[in-house]
């Protein structure tokens, strides 16, 4: 199977390349919730979300000529997962976009079971066409439905996940539904005692620290990994017990620099990343079911 490391999660607004007159469109579909286009240029090919009124969102970017290395910086922040955990043998992701982190994490962990749950069914059979995503291997599996329905459903089944990313986006932001106390309590239950969560958020927003004071109500201590280059996103790491700590991780980043050059990634920046400090507002209101405003779904 080619190797197809995609960008999706974070949703790039990408103004010049949108309005760019050089970009071949090499397929587009209407969806139920967007249209859905794939385009090329710039050297990459790259999966794109486009609402009335709105930018045209890069959800989804690999290089031609390179496809192994990671594109954006997310990717990169996500890689400091595999700091905290050993070979994983179950791995659940909500939000399968180009298929980049079932590729990834596929090729990190071959012995491992993937599951990904999309909303959008159209998103799916792009990652499938035009990013190498492939669910006909027997380790691979993909569910067509809301994330929060598939967790609750997982729950009853009784399903126990060694390794969780959460990795849900629409136009705005991650769902608001997607971000509360109760669903956070929800997918605690789907982990393993041993387990990590993974969740790609934003480190610029303005439910920053309501956000934050959610996942450590329901968590407790918390690291975060964001680069310092602005505006952009981090990764939040919790369990159900308690984290490695600073010493441990820097041994897992010299086991993992060889393998993590070949994306493009350098592993001793990406444990400098980490920390686990309170930088938020820890009198903010905790986000849930009946308090999770969508009017703050939007960037500073």
């Amino acid at each position: 199977m080619p190797k197809f490391i995609v960008i999706t999660g974070f949703l790039f607004v990408i103004l010049l390349s949108a309005l760019s007159t050089n970009a071949k469109t090499i397929e587009k579909k209407r969806s139920l919730y967007q249209n859905v286009y794939v385009v090329e240029e710039h050297g990459m090919r790259c999966l794109r979300f486009r609402k009335k009124n709105k930018n045209d969102l890069s959800q989804s970017c690999i290089f031609l000529d390179s496809p192994e290395r990671l594109v954006f910086t997310y990717y990169k922040q996500a890689m400091g997962v595999t700091y905290f955990i050993d070979n994983p043998k179950e791995i659940l992701i909500i939000g399968l976009g180009g298929g980049i982190l079932a590729n990834t994490f596929g090729e990190l962990y071959p012995d491992a079971h993937i599951t990904s749950v999309e909303i959008d069914e159209v998103v799916a059979e792009m990652a499938k066409k035009h990013f190498g995503y492939d669910d006909s291997v027997t380790n691979k599996e993909t569910h067509v439905r809301d994330g929060r329905v598939f967790v609750k459903r997982a729950i009853k089944r009784g399903k126990k996940y060694d390794l969780i990313l959460l990795d849900a986006f629409n136009s705005d932001y991650i769902p608001e539904h997607m971000m509360t106390k109760e669903y956070l309590e929800e997918v605690k239950q789907l982990v393993t005692n041993d387990g990590i969560i993974m969740a790609n958020t934003f480190s610029s927003s303005k439910l920053f620290d309501h956000e934050s004071a959610t996942y450590y109500e329901v968590f407790g201590e918390m690291y975060q990994i964001t680069f310092n280059e602005g505006k952009t996103n981090r990764v939040i790491i919790v369990n159900n017990n308690q984290l490695p700590g600073k010493e441990e991780l820097l041994k897992k980043a010299n086991k993992m620099r060889n393998e993590l050059s070949y994306y493009g990634v350098n592993a001793f920046q990406l444990y400098e990343a980490i920390n686990n400090e309170v930088n938020w507002d820890t009198n903010a209101k905790i986000l849930t079911d009946q308090f999770s405003p969508a009017n703050l779904l939007k960037e500073k």
